[in-house]
């Protein structure tokens, strides 16, 4: 295995430790085409002659291997903040450094969501007092930058891709639930008439992120020998939940950040928008992805990433991918919280170093800021909302992924086809 299999490709997250071990590649890559484990047996090549192993030795084989290979690869030196593209973005997109408004403030909390937890959740957290003060800010050289890490010593080094934050929880202290509200407004173009949508986003944050509760039976069970499942990375802030606005200040639409990407649910066609004003929407067992709210043990298909095969997943009319496991909901307790804000050009939003420790497997470092959590080219939220407007079973979606995205590669196509069937959906005339 090359160092630079794992290295080489940093997209949201590399590729996860567990889907190597038991999806092996197919490849020389890792980030190439991973064929399968089947569960009965794993093809393995002897003199020239194809013999089947039982999936349960053969994995085991993997494991080793791959252990073994890693402990002579170096870590990636950056992240996903660093990818091509985003440097230009907010030179030209610079984050607003003022906090929201009184008025701004009353339109946050007048839609803030309810959240509701699956049983024996660990709850939300402070990012600032429950995270960032339990723990120490490391250089690129590994010296002890501080060990009482505060606003704004992280702030002063938010530029630095280099730079690692290292939690170290407190087992004593009891944690505040908080959500970040910051208002944004972007200009989506139909028909050749601009409209102007708000923005309202809130970021829940949690101490850690798991592996995607689908996941389970002997895979689970061997991954969990070496990784903690529930503890894949330290922090979670990739978890927003965003009330799309229209040019009345009328609530038309739901946006939800789950996994590597966003799923826009329209109000009135998915779900009715509720009378008190309230958007329920309920936290994934382990994996902390967020969803609409019932009261139910539900499923929901998900993947790594929204590339054209794993979209036509998500509609429902393509191959699972081999690296796919279903979020499992169960929003039993609706938790209360705080309402809290920060300017986006806060380190909470903007910060290019790692936000959590390094870890040796591949997809276990810390994130950078939660400003980072879509691709350069559909950064604009209302990019963001018609990539992520898609819904499952719709052959006209599909076909215009297929006719799009699917054959260019490239998801501002999709976006723009999207575009009128949004317009169509939400009432609004182009």
């Amino acid at each position: 295995m090359d160092c630079r299999d794992i290295s080489e490709r940093q997209e949201f997250s590399a590729t996860p430790m567990y889907a190597i071990l038991l999806y092996p590649p197919a490849t020389k890559t890792l980030e190439g085409r991973l064929r399968r484990v089947s569960g009965v047996a794993l093809g393995h090549r002897v003199v020239g002659k194809r013999h089947w192993i039982p999936a349960f030795a053969a994995t085991p084989y993997f494991l080793l291997v791959c252990l073994s290979a890693l402990a002579g690869c170096s870590l990636p030196k950056t992240n996903f903040s660093q990818y091509p593209g985003f440097a230009e973005y907010y030179a030209a997109h610079p984050p607003r450094q003022a906090l929201p408004s009184e008025q701004e403030r009353a339109l946050l909390t007048r839609y803030r969501p309810r959240l509701f937890l699956p049983p024996q959740h660990a709850g939300l957290i402070d990012f600032y007092r429950d995270y960032i003060a339990q723990g120490q800010l490391i250089d690129r050289d590994g010296k002890l930058i501080s060990a009482a890490v505060t606003p704004d010593i992280l702030n002063a080094h938010k530029q630095d891709a280099a730079i690692v934050f290292t939690h170290i929880p407190d087992r004593q202290a009891t944690a505040q639930a908080t959500v970040f509200g910051r208002i944004d407004h972007d200009n989506l173009e139909i028909a050749g008439a601009l409209q102007r949508f708000t923005f309202l986003t809130y970021h829940a944050v949690f101490r850690h992120s798991g592996i995607a509760a689908g996941f389970t039976g002997w895979r689970a069970s061997l991954v969990d020998i070496f990784a903690d499942l529930g503890d894949w990375h330290q922090l979670d802030h990739y978890n927003a939940a965003t009330i799309v606005l229209n040019e009345s200040e009328r609530p038309i639409a739901l946006m939800l950040q789950q996994h590597n990407y966003h799923h826009t649910y329209v109000f009135g066609n998915e779900f009715a928008f509720p009378a008190d004003q309230r958007v329920a929407v309920d936290i994934a067992i382990r994996s902390n992805e967020l969803y609409p709210h019932s009261a139910r043990r539900l499923h929901h298909r998900a993947t790594r990433f929204n590339s054209p095969k794993e979209m036509r997943f998500l509609l429902g009319f393509g191959d699972k991918p081999s690296i796919a496991e279903d979020d499992i909901t169960e929003g039993r307790d609706e938790v209360g919280y705080r309402l809290a804000f920060l300017p986006p050009s806060d380190a909470f939003y903007t910060f290019k170093g790692f936000l959590g420790a390094r870890r040796r497997l591949p997809g276990r470092d810390g994130p950078p800021g939660a400003d980072f959590n879509a691709l350069p080219e559909t950064k604009a939220l209302a990019a963001q909302m018609l990539m992520g407007f898609w819904r499952e079973g719709n052959r006209e979606d599909l076909m215009r992924l297929q006719n799009t995205y699917g054959i260019t590669g490239n998801q501002i196509d999709f976006v723009r086809a999207q575009a009128l069937p949004f317009a169509l959906t939400i009432g609004s005339k182009p």
